[in-house]
């Protein structure tokens, strides 16, 4: 669900799991910072229509997040016949080392606006997501720890054309959390990913306001198993300056049962120097 071009990528890998009782998803990142980043999910189909989940994961870099901060999630997903569903409670257990956790979940609602028999769609992506977190704040000289909720609410709209080309846009907004808005988190465990596409692969802890993105995708069939992908997004945080994000990558086909995504994410915050990510994804289907 985390993916560029969420419908698009999403629908290749159904179509891919038609036939699977089950699959494998171990997505990888690395890259500045000493970043390394890993999340493995395995998905089983419940019924025709429904997929549950369970993943964990975590991340950790030399800058500030020594240690592993490690997250739960059980995605669950329903696919019907003009409306598609998915829920992702997720839980971040409090660290020892950062005294910081999180709890909380996302839903997504996806309907077509308009679908062509030449492979050509509209579709609306509409999600909103809540968290609870617990951790360090710095206001002012004064160190205290406090627990505080926030939430989000995401809009997506993408275009196929003809199955081979597709186009997203995407933009969110953060609520302002309660009693930190103004003072400085210390080491907050949760990445706010969980809340909305921020189009990195970097972990963001920062507090955002709000985020827009663009994407486009080409699919190469018939004469490759594969798209090729690339995005950009802007992101607008509360206390730290705003961030700019471009992301390129591949997807392939490896075969029948398993799909391979690599990917280059370039990151940067204003007035601040250049960071590189990059990411393994793959997919492998019983």
């Amino acid at each position: 669900m985390k993916s560029l071009l969420l419908a698009a990528l999403f629908s290749v890998s159904c179509a891919v799991s038609a036939n699977a009782a089950w699959w494998l998803e171990n997505d990888y990142s690395s890259g500045s910072n000493g970043l390394k980043k890993d999340s493995f999910t395995v998905f089983t189909k419940v019924t025709p229509r429904l997929v549950a989940g369970a993943n964990a994961a975590f991340y950790r870099d030399t800058a500030a997040y020594r240690e592993k901060m490690w997250s739960f999630r059980l995605p669950l997903m329903y696919s019907g016949d003009k409306i598609s569903v998915s829920l992702k409670p997720f839980i971040y257990p409090l660290s020892a080392e950062t005294r910081s956790g999180a709890s909380g979940g996302k839903l997504y609602l996806l309907t077509s606006l308009d679908e062509g028999g030449d492979e050509s769609y509209t579709r609306l992506t509409v999600s909103g997501a809540w968290a609870s977190q617990k951790a360090r704040v710095l206001d002012g000289a004064a160190l205290s720890r406090k627990t505080f909720s926030q939430a989000s609410y995401e809009v997506q709209v993408e275009k196929s054309y003809y199955g081979q080309f597709y186009f997203l846009v995407s933009g969110a907004a953060f609520t302002k959390p309660s009693g930190v808005s103004n003072a400085t988190l210390v080491t907050p465990a949760m990445d706010q990913s969980e809340l909305a596409n921020l189009g990195t692969f970097r972990q963001i802890t920062a507090l955002p306001d709000w985020t827009l993105s663009a994407q486009i995708a080409r699919n190469m069939r018939p004469e490759f198993d594969s798209h090729i992908y690339a995005g950009y997004s802007k992101i607008s945080f509360r206390r730290t300056r705003a961030a700019n994000s471009g992301v390129v990558g591949l997807k392939l086909g490896l075969n029948e049962r398993s799909m391979l995504d690599l990917a280059y994410n370039l990151y940067k915050e204003e007035g601040a120097v250049w960071k590189n990510y990059y990411k393994i994804l793959l997919q492998v289907f019983f």
